[in-house]
Order: C-alpha cells, then structure tokens, then sequence
C-alpha cells in the first residue's frame, strides 16, 4: 500500500507561466508509484538541474556524488575532487590517486600521531568534525604505514565482516572505514578494537574515522583527535597553487595577496571547498581571466554586491538626493533568485506576494512605503542584478511574449539569500512563509525550486529551518500534506551535500524511518541523491518502513539502483524475497517488475554475466514466480516479458535470457509447475510481442537444455 498523494499542476499558474501545451502536461506529472518512467526521469531532471551549481565544491563543475560504488564511492569523494574508480562495496584506492593527494596535502597536528599510533597498535580511531580534512588523513596516514595499497571499507557490511572469524581485512593491505551517521559508531568497545588489534598488528592497520560527536567514553586510548589548525584553510589552499600554478608564478602571488580571496577562504567550511576553490581559481588563471575579475567573482566579492542590493538606502551624495530602495524591489530581487529562469510574469507576480507578506512584519530590519504606481519593473531591474531573456538565452525586453527572468552572475543567488538570513533576520519567517505558499500552489519545477531554496538555507541555519519548516512539512497531515512532504525531502537532498550537515541529515533520517508521522518523507528522501549516496543506510530504513506494512517503498529503492547502488539493491532484494514478512516480499516484486523496465546500462539483464548478481536475480525471480500471491507472481511474468521483448533488440542477450529462464526451475513439484508455466508463457509471447521470434528461440534454447 502507497499512501503517497499526486501534484497536480493550477491550470492558471500554467499559464500564467508561459508553458505549452506540452509543458502543462509536464507540470502535472504524478510523484506516486504508479508514475511512468518518463514521468519520474522529468521529476528526476527538474531536482537535478538545481544542485549541480549550488553544491559542486568551490564552483567546480563536477559530479557531486560519486554514484557507482555505493557508500565506498561517496566516502573517497567528500576528501578531494575527482572520485577514483572503486569496486562494489569495498575499494581499493588507485596508487595515482594517493600520490596525488601526497603532493597536495597540507599535515595537520595530528598526522604524525596517527601515524605513529597505527604503526604501535595496528588500529586507530580518527574523531573530528566533518569536512576537517579526517578522511584524507586517514589515506594517507594508512599509506605511510603499509605502502603496499589502501582499502576504503563499506560503512555497514564491511564492518559486519570485520568482526566475523574470517575477517574482512585484506593482508598487506591498509584500511580505512567510515562511520557518520551509523549506529555502530556510537557503540564501539575497547573489546572490538582489541580483537582487531590482533588481525591487524603489522600486517593490516585499520584506521577507524567518526565524527567529533561520537562519544569517547572508553575509547581514550585509541582515539586519535582531529582538528584544524588556525590558518589551515590558507594553507591548504597556498598547498594546491603551489603545485597547480607552478609555471605562473606572478598569477599565483596575486592571488594569494588578494585580500577578496582571504575574506572568502573565511567563509569556506571545509577542505574539500578548499581544494575545490583552488581548482576553479587555477581553471579560470589558464584560460587567461584576469586576475582581479577572477576573485570578484568570489563568494566574498558577491556578497558584497549582495549587501549593497539588500541593504538600507544609500545617504544623499553632493545633495543630491537618492531614491530609496523600496520593499517592491527587494521582493523582486528574492523572487528572481528562488525562480531563476522563469517567466517575468510569474517572478512579478509571486514577489507581490512575498513583499506583502514582508511588509506585514511587526519590526522588519527596513520596511519602507510600498509606492504601487511610483515604479516600474525597469526601475526594479535596476536594483536586482537580474537579466530577461528568452528560452534560448538571448536578451530580451520585458514585452517578450516569452520573457525570462535569470540572475546574471553565478553565485549571486545564494549571496542573496544569505545575506538575506543573516542580515535581515525580520525577513525570516515571512520568507519561509512565501516559500510554503509555492509549495502548496504551484506546479513541479516551481516546488522543487523553492524545496532546494529551504535546504539551502538549512546550510546557513539547521536548527532554525528544521524547527521552523522542515518537521511541519515532513510530519503535516491536510489536503497538502503530499507536496509538503517531498518538498522536505528535496530540501535535504540539496542540505545533504554540505559536508558538514550530511552526518546530521543522516541521523535525522534514521530517526523519522521509525517514526510513522515521519516515514512517508524519510522514504521520499531516500529516493534522493541521499539514498544514492548513502545506499547501505538507506536500505536498511527502508526495509525497515516496508516491513512495518504502513507503505510501498519500491520507488525509493528504484532511485538508489538508478543512480548506481545496483549490486547492492538486488542483494537486498533477494534478501527480501525470501521474507517471512509479506510487505516486503511484495516490494521485491515490484521492484522485480519496476526495475526490468530499465534500458542500456542499468538494464537488470546486464547483471546476467556477473555471476553474484546473476545468482541474486535468480533467487528474486524464483521466488516472485512461485509465490503464493497471484500478484507477485505477475510481477514476475511482466519482467520476464520485458526481458525477452529486449532481447530482440540486443545483440546476445537472447542466449543470455535463455540461459537464466533454464536454471530457474530447480527441482520438486513447484520446480515442475514453473517449467510448465514458463513454457506456456513463452508460447504466449511468441504471438503477442512483434519480434514473436525471439520468444521461440528461447523456448527452444529452454527446452533443450531441461531435456539434457
């Protein structure tokens, strides 16, 4: 059962918009499990194109999580740009990789120590605060005491083969294991650390890393406490020019003596937004920008800009007077950034309503008149750092049929906002008000801009955002509550990817998976880059909400296979196949089906020559198909036809399908009954899909190979 409600866009808001026919029809797609996969990819692109330019490290143009390897890929990611490639579940870090962070890295005071620590006791755990630089150290540090190769552990599984006989360190190997946001990080024992001592003594150091709110409780005399120096952050950052830029050294001073560049270092969070920052300032030197235009465009040169647009009247010049800033203006300016690339009549519109509810504030930070007819969008272009354009991006005037709003500079949007929130505190409750009204009113990409625009602002403020808006969304019930509901997990989809709020998002998730006000949008936000980044974590709340029987989970595990977890998803499957729990045998189903709709490379037959997965499909497929429910078993039969409809289409993949449909049955009467089944069903296709043929191949192929 699916509780989960449908957005259906206002028709006048679609106009109003400016969208087609077409576009209309777009705006109304359903967000429920019954949703086309046309209908989820559109929803899936519209989330996508409002987080790569607010949560790639220091402006760089990159992939911001490292889908493919599941939590191994994500955990290498968070230290240092350009993800290396690992294997499923565990992986070991190239040699390159390592070398490349040796040249860069900048030791911090508790280097040495870990090193030393690991070299006497062979396990160390690593405490500090996220984005401190702990996972490079960690690498690093494992590599300086075992030169041979170093493997990134799985934060769930490997850690449950760590304490099985067999162990799961590789000798001659150094480890590195993660444990934000896991239970067994708050409950580690001198016990365990003293038997993997034992395993891992001179032979295979492990190196432990938890965040700084882990408690240290008995753990004193194998924590190795990590912390960032006064200045590191500069440091690190002189590190990487001094490589990167070798050959400009006149473009390198500059930089480092600009005093933007200082002031915005002091706004960097973490050392992967410094590494990330350096990158881009090196990108933008060898393409020949000058020096100065290059750190105005900083984050420190933007909010400038921003403080001048937000900020009071300027006072009289040579006594001629200055028109004031007014309300109207300012609402323009935040309309604009929430919705970037929409159409001016929608922008003015909602920032109507946004200064009326400004202007209703009891002690706003300014609250000047609110002349209606005394200006003109002119006059407030003039005040907001905006363009219009059309579709294409070609300049425009604001008569255009089909006229644009963007913000000129990138960057500029979020300076905005955060000089909104930390200088403009009146404003805070009616903006969030504002942003709850689009919501609950407008149609998908409008949701989904201001749902990314909240999580953008839980980065400046947690408790306040999460007190004031995300527990009311996440938890409300009415006639909104559905839209409420994936606006909170969009929200900490876009917190998620601040490296210091990610272990925060992850416990809070955990919390609301096992509370049933809160399950239906840990779901939805599991089915996010959340679930794709932590896919271990996410799996096991998510069997957890399926298990309770209160909800359908299989289009949340539906994103995590799409976005790369795909081994790990039909382990769990299988798994859950064999349940005694019918909730979940009945997600296994769907997911059977769902995921048997999937083309190219995340097409669930490109398993069929991995001989893990393939045998996990087996499993899944056997016992959907010999399931006691008529609809489990038809789940099977509507992915069994999927594949073979495609194996027309792909060269190979009918001798492969074949393959699998004859290992299926196994032996006994239900075996005998499926082999019955099997054959009457490939018979049936041969008459109903177009390429008929492909379907009698296989049964012959099957036939054969029962016969033998």
């Amino acid at each position: 059962m699916d509780d989960r409600g449908e957005f259906s866009s206002e028709p006048a808001d679609a106009a109003a918009a400016g969208l087609s026919s077409g576009d209309e029809e777009a705006a109304s797609v359903p967000l429920s499990v019954e949703a086309t996969d046309e209908q989820v990819d559109h929803i899936r692109q519209l989330r996508e194109r409002g987080l790569p330019q607010t949560a790639a490290n220091g402006g760089v143009d990159a992939e911001v999580v490292g889908f493919g390897s599941g939590d191994a890929a994500g955990t290498i990611y968070k230290n240092y740009y350009g993800a290396p490639a690992v294997d499923p579940v565990d992986g070991r870090v190239p040699d390159d990789d390592l070398n490349e962070l040796r040249e860069l890295y900048v030791a911090p005071a508790s280097y040495e120590p870990l090193v030393e620590h690991l070299k006497r006791h062979g396990v160390a755990v690593l405490r500090g605060a996220p984005g401190s630089g702990r996972y490079t150290t960690a690498l690093l540090a494992v590599r300086t005491a075992m030169r041979t190769g170093v493997v990134v552990l799985d934060s769930e599984a490997g850690v449950r083969r760590l304490v099985t006989e067999e162990g799961g360190l590789r000798p001659s190997r150094g480890h590195v294991v993660e444990g934000d946001g896991t239970q067994w990080a708050n409950e580690l024992r001198p016990q365990l650390l003293i038997r993997l001592r034992e395993a891992t003594y001179k032979r295979s150091p492990l190196v432990i890393v938890v965040d700084d709110q882990v408690p240290r409780g008995s753990l004193s005399g194998h924590v190795v406490e990590h912390e960032m120096a006064e200045g590191m952050p500069f440091r690190v950052l002189e590190r990487h020019l001094e490589v990167l830029l070798d050959d400009r050294p006149v473009d390198r001073r500059k930089l480092l003596e600009h005093e933007v560049l200082r002031a915005d270092l002091r706004g960097r969070r973490s050392m992967a937004e410094v590494a990330g920052l350096a990158r881009q300032l090196v990108r933008r030197v060898r393409d020949g920008d000058d020096v100065d235009q290059i750190v105005q465009g900083l984050s420190a040169g933007l909010r400038d800009t921003a403080v001048k647009l937000l900020g009071p009247p300027r006072k009289e010049a040579a006594g001629e007077p200055v028109k004031e800033l007014s309300l109207w203006a300012r609402a323009f300016l935040l309309a604009s950034v929430v919705l970037h690339g929409k159409t001016l009549s929608r922008v003015s519109r909602e920032s109507h309503r946004l200064a009326e509810l400004l202007h209703g504030v009891r002690s706003p930070s300014s609250a000047p008149a609110m002349p209606l007819f005394e200006e003109s969008v002119r006059d407030w272009l003039g005040h907001s750092d905006v363009e219009f354009t059309d579709r294409s991006g070609h300049p425009v005037e604001s008569r255009h049929p089909e006229c644009l709003v963007r913000v000129s500079r990138r960057g500029m949007g979020e300076a905005v906002l955060e000089v909104l929130w930390h200088d403009h505190s009146g404003a805070r409750g009616p903006f969030l008000e504002w942003l709850d009204g689009l919501v609950v009113r407008s149609e998908e990409d409008i949701v989904v801009a201001a749902a990314q625009t909240v999580g953008l602002l839980a980065t400046f403020d947690w408790a306040y955002v999460h007190e004031e808006l995300l527990v009311r969304w996440a938890s409300g019930r009415g006639e909104h509550a559905d839209r409420r509901r994936f606006a909170a997990a969009w929200a900490l989809e876009r917190a998620v990817t601040d490296p210091l709020l990610a272990p925060r998002v992850q416990r809070l998730l955990s919390l609301w998976a096992q509370r049933r006000d809160f399950q239906a949008c840990a779901q939805a936000a599991y089915g996010t880059r959340i679930g794709a980044q932590f896919p271990a974590e996410a799996l096991n709340s998510l069997e957890r909400i399926a298990g309770a029987g209160t909800r359908s989970v299989w289009a949340s595990v539906r994103e995590i296979y799409a976005a790369g977890s795909r081994a790990q998803v039909l382990e769990r499957l299988a798994r859950w196949s064999a349940s005694t729990r019918h909730w979940l045998r009945d997600d296994a189903a769907k997911c059977f089906q769902g995921l048997s709709r999937f083309r190219g490379d995340r097409a669930v037959t490109a398993f069929l020559k991995e001989p893990r997965s393939r045998e996990h499909l087996l499993i899944l497929g056997r016992r959907t198909l010999l399931s006691g429910s008529r609809a489990h078993r038809q789940c099977g039969w509507n992915a069994m036809r999927l594949w073979v409809e495609r194996a027309g289409d792909e060269p190979g993949l009918d001798e492969l399908v074949a393959a699998f449909f004859a290992e299926l049955p196994e032996s006994g009467a239900e075996s005998d009954r499926l082999r019955e089944r099997l054959a009457f069903h490939l018979r049936l296709w041969s008459h109903q899909l177009p390429d008929g043929e492909t379907a009698v191949l296989i049964k012959s192929f099957v036939e054969e190979k029962w016969s033998m």
